[in-house]
């Protein structure tokens, strides 16, 4: 960033941060992740990156297949949620619910948050997945908690354990 100020001095404003390096506590600036000191480890840190990418990239692609992707069920759901209509109904809940947490909100805590919540699973009540008054804005700390919640409750999810889903509850 280049700032022109009265006197008409410019300086040139970069990003810094600590050297990548294990112990080096050295401020480092511009698009390099080492300090003077350490650039000879940059080679073998593109390395480890790029093979933690792959790693990643190999690991999504085997739990999609193997555990998203196992019923028709679940591959039609997974579906639904990277189509258009989705998107569309995802952005309206945000906007009805001002992109703030509901369940924070009930305690009196205006918590932002980005994710829509069915409130009632789409392995429960498959017939609601699209029904925008069963679906809430939720933070990252009570989503974690409410999928726990269903976990133990209801067995759905992807952890459960081949557990059948108690949809006689409702």
């Amino acid at each position: 960033m280049i700032v022109l100020l009265p006197e008409k001095t410019v300086f040139i404003m970069s990003f810094v941060r600590r050297c990548k390096h294990s112990g080096c506590h050295n401020l480092v600036s511009g698009n390099s992740p080492f300090c003077n000191e350490h650039t000879a480890d940059l080679s073998a840190y593109e390395y480890r990156i790029a093979k933690q990418r792959a790693h990643t990239k190999r690991h999504k692609r085997e739990y999609k297949a193997t555990v998203r992707a196992v019923h028709d069920e679940s591959k039609k759901r997974d579906g639904f949620y990277h189509s258009r209509e989705w998107k569309h109904i995802r952005l309206s809940v945000l906007e009805r619910d001002n992109y703030v947490c509901q369940y924070c909100y009930l305690f009196v805590v205006l918590r932002p948050a980005t994710t829509v919540y069915h409130i009632l699973p789409g392995q429960i009540a498959p017939e609601l997945i699209r029904d925008t008054s069963n679906l809430a804005v939720i933070c990252r700390g009570c989503h974690s908690r409410k999928t726990d919640w269903e976990h133990k409750f209801y067995h759905t999810g992807y952890k459960k354990n081949n557990q059948k889903i108690q949809k006689e509850i409702l």
